[in-house]
């Protein structure tokens, strides 16, 4: 018999000070006004501690240097210690864009030549380039929580990607599909990532996920709740071993 799975709402409000706030919470049904209430006591107290670390590190960098941050708009998530800020992308989208064409070209060797290599019909690998459509769904994922700038760059670019055929297979999911999995079962508990979303799968069951630090980890075991291992130092660096996967069959 499964486990009942924990079902989350998030909430998000602007501050007088300009700052967005953003929480998920576990629960059936949506927080009432008081407990509204003390999600906002909450952030402020978060707020006000995440401003003074950051006025302590600009202190320490010397005269003249610009405070990190300043002058965009903070967005944070209640339920973490110690909560830090959302580092700067480092995902390229031009250089994603030529890794879907580099990709979807190499495909087609791949799956020409399965059938002879392996003794039956490739099933159906496909690199399906972001729509109007996509775009819409990860602006929506956006409103649910802060999404990790490498991850929002995969969604401006790449809808998904389903590849059963290579190695044990490698699926990417739509921003759509990504919301659902954290409306379902929350956020993963990633040791060394904060904020960690699920974006993609690999055809035992095992979910891969990435966080505020840009590295991409895969679950130990077809589960959201088991432990995740470290496979990848970037997503750039993920997705170049994927394409490797294709360009050498």
């Amino acid at each position: 018999m499964d486990e009942p799975t924990t079902r989350y709402h998030s909430y998000s409000w602007q501050d007088e000070d300009g700052a967005q706030h953003i929480v998920l919470y576990p629960g059936e049904e949506e927080a009432d006004e008081e407990g509204k209430a003390r999600l906002r006591a909450m952030a402020a107290r978060e707020l006000a501690n995440a401003r003074a670390e950051e006025a302590d590190k600009a202190e320490g960098d010397g005269p003249g240097t610009a405070r990190r941050g300043a002058g965009r708009r903070r967005s944070i998530t209640i339920d973490l210690a110690n909560p830090l800020p959302l580092p700067g992308p480092q995902l390229d989208p031009e250089w994603l864009r030529s890794w879907c064409e580099e990709t979807a070209t190499a495909l087609t060797g791949f799956t020409r030549s399965f059938a002879a290599r392996y003794g039956f019909p490739p099933g159906e690998n496909t690199v399906a380039p972001a729509t109007d459509r996509t775009r819409r769904a990860a602006a929506e994922l956006a409103e649910l929580l802060p999404v990790p700038p490498d991850l929002a760059t995969l969604h401006r670019v790449l809808d998904r990607a389903s590849l059963p055929d290579v190695d044990n297979g490698y699926f990417l999911h739509p921003p759509g599909a990504v919301a659902g999995h954290i409306l379902e079962f929350g956020t993963p508990a990633v040791e060394g990532d904060r904020l960690a979303l699920v974006f993609g799968s690999d055809g035992g069951g095992h979910l891969f996920a990435t966080g505020h630090t840009g590295r991409v980890w895969r679950s130990t075991t077809p589960s959201h709740d088991g432990d995740f291992e470290l496979v990848a130092d970037t997503l750039e660096d993920f997705l170049e071993g994927v394409g490797r996967l294709i360009a050498d069959r």
